[in-house]
């Protein structure tokens, strides 16, 4: 003879069960907004500082961050894309540690995910990974950044898309100003004495000094089919990225809350930095609003 009484609490335990599966898309975004949470606190302190991964972006957007103007909630889409990113990041982090006894037994260090700051620009960051070898005075450094892409950045980077030939010039943009920002912070924690101006009152060296000591490159991954390219940065990036958070800073440095609700989309230099930025800032409601 069934037992009813054990049936409807069965049916009642693979009904809730049924429900918790159909809020599986509201469980996974809780998880990801915790594991945001957890990341906000290795900048705690510098919440007034500039992030290196926005080297390139809007000024206006950068002043928003710096002053610590509300954020729209970032969409649930969005989060999970971020997350494989990540998710593609970790592994590589430990494929790269799986090398680093190797390294350090032929004379190099290996740095992963490794923090740079850059005071004078108020900047803070942690780059991917890192290579240095000294010898005295002497060294060479390799820094490299991953880049996971959808399949359409991919096309307009390397498919029919892209631009190619001997009318092709040498441009920086996000990434490469990105990757060069950390380099910048790398040089800042690592070059011999020999390389430093003592006399500057700015960066406290001639990078040109160090140039040809640097390699700079970009890991592609495709996230669609699981291509990878390799592809070198021109080290006169790190010019760039100079050139960029001075005038930055120069520009934030002039404003307050209420000139900076003067300056529309397009009405300044660096407002945007480019033309596609507007469409996924975090600060767009108020920037445009005002």
């Amino acid at each position: 003879m069934v037992n009813l009484t054990n049936l409807s609490i069965f049916c009642k335990f693979k009904h809730e069960k049924g429900l918790i599966l159909l809020k599986i898309e509201e469980i996974y975004n809780n998880y990801l907004e915790s594991l945001q949470s957890i990341r906000k606190e290795k900048y705690n302190g510098y919440e007034d500082w500039y992030s290196g991964s926005a080297a390139g972006s809007c000024y206006k957007k950068q002043f928003y961050k710096v002053n610590q103007f509300e954020e729209e909630p970032m969409k649930e889409k969005t989060k999970r894309l971020l997350r494989l990113g990540t998710i593609v990041h970790s592994d590589f982090e430990k494929a790269l540690e799986m090398v680093s006894d190797d390294l350090k037994t032929d004379g190099y260090d290996l740095y992963i995910e490794h923090k740079i700051e850059i005071p004078e620009w108020k900047v803070i960051g942690h780059l991917d990974h890192c290579v240095v070898k000294k010898d005295g005075d002497n060294f060479n450094m390799w820094v490299g950044d991953l880049k996971t892409m959808a399949a359409f950045s991919w096309s307009n980077k390397f498919g029919r898309r892209s631009k190619k030939g001997i009318n092709q010039t040498t441009s920086f943009g996000h990434y490469e100003l990105q990757l060069a920002t950390y380099a910048l912070g790398m040089i800042k924690q690592i070059v011999p004495d020999k390389y430093k101006d003592f006399n500057s009152d700015d960066f406290y060296l001639n990078v040109d000094r160090v140039k040809n000591n640097i390699k700079l490159y970009i890991v592609y991954y495709n996230k669609n089919d699981s291509n990878m390219r390799i592809q070198e940065v021109d080290v006169n990036a790190i010019d760039n990225a100079i050139a960029y958070w001075r005038d930055l800073n120069d520009f934030n440095d002039d404003l307050s809350n209420k000139e900076i609700e003067i300056i529309k989309p397009n009405g300044s230099i660096g407002v945007p930095m480019q033309s596609w930025e507007c469409k996924y800032c975090n600060y767009e409601t108020i920037c445009t609003s005002q």
